[in-house]
């Protein structure tokens, strides 16, 4: 029943997207229209609701123009603040399915130990469910739950536990390229949820398409268009790197430690903590 009205709700958002019906906003990008709602986008994302509120030609026209955006990545955008999702999607269920057994390969916390794989409850993070090591996000009642905030290890109670294999979404390495863009477009538009999404298709594709030459590019995107106190999206390929060390050969990720500091020192802790020289 649930699934039945959940579908049913995204077949109606995206019905009143694709007629424009009730559309009491235009957003424009390089000669596409998007004829969208003020309640849904206002809603989802910081800087429209920002543009809508500030007094000018934005809100008085009703019209927003996005003229520096690649037009494929703002139809994805669109697509996520009405779906909550984009392409190339997630697998159907995500991972729980696939979630067995955490193996463990040195100590448990003696204090803090809950049963693993943790899983956010759908109104907020209960302590029956996870320990008190994890915090969803800003909101102080957890509400602001992510795709980070499923099927995971806590790092503090089980600091060895291996890590555990999800699937990865559609498609084919290119992506990774997109998933470096989405997580831009979502610090750029202040969609704080399409950044977190963003993030776990890139480490859910980099776990399988680590070794292809879409990598590196990708990597070198993400750290170009990120503020240095951006750790989201940074620290992931960090570890990607730290996790596959033979990267190093390659000439295109050898050039991206020397252009970026950031990278080279975040791989430098990584691969400490690994070796126990610093604490976790």
């Amino acid at each position: 029943m649930a699934d039945n009205v959940r579908d049913e709700l995204a077949g109606t958002l995206k019905s009143i997207l694709d007629t424009g019906k009730y559309s009491d906003l235009i957003i424009t990008c390089k000669g596409n229209t998007y004829n969208v709602h003020k309640s849904i986008v206002c809603a989802r994302s910081g800087f429209f609701e920002r543009a809508e509120n500030f007094p000018g030609k934005e809100s008085s026209e009703g019209k927003i123009d996005l003229p520096e955006d690649e037009p494929a990545v703002v139809n994805l955008l669109i697509q996520y603040l009405y779906g909550g999702e984009y392409d190339p999607k997630l697998p159907d269920g995500g991972c729980s399915a696939e979630v067995t057994e955490i193996q463990y390969t040195g100590d448990r916390d003696s204090y803090y130990h809950y049963k693993f794989p943790h899983t956010c409850g759908s109104n907020g993070c209960a302590a029956r469910n996870v320990c008190d090591h994890h915090a969803c996000g800003s909101e102080p009642d957890c509400r602001s739950c992510g795709p980070r905030c499923k099927d995971f290890v806590c790092e503090s109670c089980c600091p060895n536990a291996r890590p555990i294999a999800l699937p990865s979404p559609d498609g084919n390495a290119e992506q990774l390229l997109l998933h470096a863009k989405m997580y831009e477009i979502g610090d750029k538009y202040d969609v704080i949820g399409l950044k977190q999404l963003a993030r776990e298709k890139f480490l859910r594709a980099s776990a399988k398409y680590w070794d292809s030459k879409h990598f590196a590019p990708a990597a070198h995107y993400a750290f170009s268009t990120t503020p240095e106190d951006d750790k989201g999206l940074r620290n992931a390929i960090s570890n990607i790197v730290s996790q596959h060390m033979g990267l190093l050969n390659k000439p295109a990720v050898e050039a991206l430690l020397t252009e970026f500091n950031g990278l080279a020192v975040g791989l430098l802790k990584m691969r400490a903590k690994d070796l126990g020289w610093i604490k976790a």
